[in-house]
């Protein structure tokens, strides 16, 4: 190869590296930040407002009062016994519906508890402000903010239960739950 040829190609070579390092050709441009703002999501929650109170509301054999632990009263036949408590809801969001309710369709009979669950009569009232919530499964459609729900369950011991029926068993109250959750209907 001649010089003159080696020299061309050198040349060529050390423009190419220099127009690389210099980037792209650019016709004019700008750019301008947008002032869009913050997207905030709501939230929906229920917590417990006021601590769980068991009571023993059956006046005949001595003064209602206080249960401290459930778990070691053994109810009798002509016991009424009562659960309260208050469960916060809070509601925030633009569009935000809930539809509020008190299930207690798990609470059935099993081989180990059948006629306990049969001798008690259980009767639930939850409140929302001024609105009495369904007990069946139905629900409550809540529109408005944060409210507090009022839960009342009692539990009613046929006094008539005879022999041995219905000792020695157990309801689990496991099986009762208030459920809030996010409606997108009207």
């Amino acid at each position: 190869m001649k010089k003159s040829t080696k020299g061309a190609v050198a040349a060529g070579a050390a423009a190419v590296l220099l127009l690389g390092g210099l980037g792209s050709f650019a016709l004019w441009n700008d750019s301008e930040d947008i002032a869009g703002g913050t997207i905030t999501s709501g939230e929906l929650s229920l917590t417990e407002a006021t601590a769980p109170v068991w009571r023993q509301t059956t006046s005949d054999v001595k003064p209602a009062g206080d249960i401290a632990d459930i778990s070691a009263y053994r109810i009798v036949p002509g016991d009424i016994i009562t659960y309260s408590a208050s469960y916060g809801i809070l509601a925030d969001g633009d569009n935000l519906l809930a539809d509020l309710s008190v299930d207690i369709a798990d609470i059935a009979p099993g081989a180990s508890n059948a006629e306990l669950v049969e001798a008690v009569d259980v009767s639930i009232a939850a409140t929302s402000g001024p609105t009495q919530l369904p007990t069946d499964g139905g629900k409550v459609r809540l529109t408005s903010g944060d409210q507090t729900v009022n839960l009342t369950i009692t539990f009613d011991f046929d006094e008539t239960t005879t022999d041995q029926v219905a000792q020695n068993q157990q309801i689990d109250l496991e099986a009762f739950t208030l459920v809030l959750e996010q409606s997108r209907t009207l």
